[in-house]
């Protein structure tokens, strides 16, 4: 037996490390990738650790910048992962490599204990190295610990056991050399592990510089591939309004201006830092089947997933920015994630920051609050929709139009300028406001200049029978039931009806009884014949009609026919026989149908009828 075979120490990872290694390698991780992230992670931990020591130890000296040279060998099929940070001896290899789930960082960040704010980590659970064995087929370590003389290389295959032994390293460090598997060449290409590096580790502190065999004799030459400066992490005074649009432009698919900018650092419970914007413009797939939100989860600076989405309410999605915690780990799944305490924490107070400063846009910046509106209310008031605590903050700026304001106006707003005794919101819903203002149920509205809200984003219809308040006055539809316009003790609250009217009215419901659930004399019409409404426990009609333009079964609920007893038209019917009557009686139906916009079922009995009535 040699000298060399007797100092090589082969060993066996710890208990069921075979299993842990699968999982690592196959099921931890969903996109391969992510191991040269791990490896950067490390690297720069071990380059913040060494830094962190030439604090307190004044012998220590580190002549040479940090940096993380990462070079692909073609020819070998290798890459490798090189920094000059504090480095490895035996001990820590055997600790920090051959134990699965036993973290040098974690180790090290007891050390410092409550020193800890002084240095930057990223790894925690320490099996991130592990995730080379998705790529790699064997791995190998050459390590020496700062102030020592000696090195050591770690070699394993990741089958179960490992080697350690002594030789010759020139300088402190860690040099990672991975030896690609067939099947996954992709990553020996220079331009994909520089893409990968923008990916997950452009703001990694330490420099990362990729080399190639053809870049092996100009080091010189070699040019950092990532930015190595967070700008979320810089103090905002010290950025200038170009960087914070530059990065606005870089980090999201927007590419004019923000419209305002959301720089903070939530400390407490949980710490995190946040750099938002509010766009202008919308987004092209704002309203998408598959839209996605648009932040961005970094750990310490290390790209995690822009996919997250418990990150940031699904109303929120235009958002675009980054958060950065270090409450989280490096190596925790995405799926693990969208139920994590820690982003649900995050979720909460990123959603109260944005509401407040959307909110102080309103009153500072009204031009460019409408505007904002404009682009993204029907998207916030989605958050009415949903059951959370946001709803009081969206209504401190959420802004309607109305009947008799020329101007879009909030819920508080209308309570306090057009305050009614029956403590009721008035709306009426439809595809714009002018079909709105025109439509026959606002007659009465109109002439009393009772104001009513006008809907016209379809999410309205959703949220508002289901908050169904605002404060004390309650939601009520102008198109639906009986609405009680007039203070009882008032004597001229009711149209008068006689005997005539009553016939008639029950002569239409007996002729249209296979048209309409009822027929009535209208208190809502002043100018138009006929109108028609849905009754106070069926849905609305315009919500009706959104569902049915979607293939969603509606059912079969027939509307109220209203007619207005002093209408010409009316008036002419009442006084027809009884045969004419039977024989005219649609025209009314097919009145308020078109009085809605929608289709009659026969277009040319309708006009001939109504030539036929005319000439009478």
């Amino acid at each position: 037996m040699t000298k060399q075979q007797e100092e090589k120490k082969t060993m066996k990872f710890e208990t069921e490390v075979s299993k842990l290694l699968d999982i690592v390698a196959n099921s931890l991780y969903t996109e391969k990738e992510i191991f040269l992230r791990e490896l950067i992670s490390n690297a720069s931990d071990a380059c913040e650790k060494l830094r962190y020591e030439s604090l307190s130890n004044k012998d220590l000296k580190n002549t040479d910048p940090f940096a993380i040279n990462i070079h692909i060998h073609k020819k070998n099929n290798t890459i490798t992962i090189k920094d000059n940070g504090i480095g490895m001896d035996e001990d820590d290899l055997q600790a920090n490599l051959g134990t699965i789930a036993k973290s040098g960082t974690e180790e090290f960040l007891k050390k410092v204990g409550d020193k800890k704010g002084d240095v930057s980590q990223i790894g925690k659970f320490g099996v991130g190295f592990y995730s080379s064995f998705m790529v790699s087929n064997q791995v190998v370590v050459k390590s020496k610990k700062f102030n020592t003389e000696q090195g050591y290389i770690w070699m394993s295959d990741g089958k179960g056991s490992y080697s350690i032994e002594k030789t010759e390293v020139a300088n402190h460090g860690t040099e990672i050399t991975l030896s690609i598997k067939k099947d996954e060449n992709e990553y020996l290409d220079n331009f994909r592990i520089e893409e990968i590096v923008k990916k997950y580790s452009d703001f990694v502190p330490i420099p990362i510089y990729v080399t190639g065999d053809e870049d092996k004799k100009e080091e010189d030459k070699k040019s950092q591939v990532n930015s190595a400066e967070a700008i979320w992490l810089k103090d905002k005074t010290k950025i200038k309004k170009e960087e914070y649009e530059s990065f606005y432009k870089q980090s999201s698919t927007y590419y004019d201006e923000p419209l305002k900018t959301i720089h903070f650092k939530a400390e407490g419970v949980v710490n995190y830092s946040s750099l938002l914007f509010l766009p202008k413009s919308q987004p092209h797939d704002l309203y998408h089947p598959d839209r996605k939100n648009k932040l961005k989860l970094y750990v310490n600076k290390v790209f995690i997933s822009d996919k997250l989405e418990t990150l940031i309410p699904a109303w929120l999605r235009f958002i675009p920015g980054v958060v950065d915690s270090e409450d989280l780990s490096l190596n925790i799944s995405r799926e693990i994630l969208q139920n994590n305490a820690v982003i649900q924490k995050i979720n909460t107070g990123i959603t109260k920051r944005i509401l407040k400063e959307i909110k102080d846009l309103k009153s500072k910046n009204k031009d460019g609050f409408l505007e904002f509106w404009k682009n993204f209310g029907a998207v916030l008031k989605e958050g009415l929709y949903e059951f959370n605590e946001t709803h009081d903050n969206i209504f401190e700026f959420a802004v309607f139009g109305s009947s008799e304001d020329k101007e879009l106006i909030t819920l508080a707003e209308y309570i306090e300028k057009y305050p009614n005794e029956k403590k009721k919101i008035y709306y009426i819903s439809g595809e714009n406001k002018d079909n709105l203002m025109n439509s026959p149920q606002m007659e009465y509205f109109k002439k009393e200049k009772i104001n009513v809200i006008l809907i016209t984003d379809p999410v309205d219809e959703f949220w508002i029978p289901m908050k169904n308040k605002y404060k004390d006055y309650e939601f009520t539809s102008i198109t639906k039931g009986d609405i009680d316009f007039k203070d009882p003790k008032d004597s001229k609250s009711d149209k008068k009806t006689n005997k005539s009217d009553e016939e008639f009215v029950t002569l239409l419901k007996d002729l249209l009884k296979e048209k309409v659930k009822d027929v009535k004399i209208s208190k809502r019409l002043t100018s138009s014949a006929s109108c028609l409404v849905a009754d106070e426990n069926d849905m609305d009609m315009h919500l009706k009609k959104l569902m049915a333009a979607n293939n969603q079964n509606t059912g079969d609920e027939k509307r109220i026919l209203e007619i207005n007893n002093d209408h010409d038209l009316v008036v002419k019917m009442k006084s027809l026989n009884t045969e004419d009557k039977s024989k005219f009686s649609e025209i009314l139906f097919d009145h308020a149908k078109l009085m809605e916009g929608e289709n009659l079922d026969d277009p040319k009995k309708y006009t001939n009828l109504i030539a036929e009535l005319v000439s009478k």
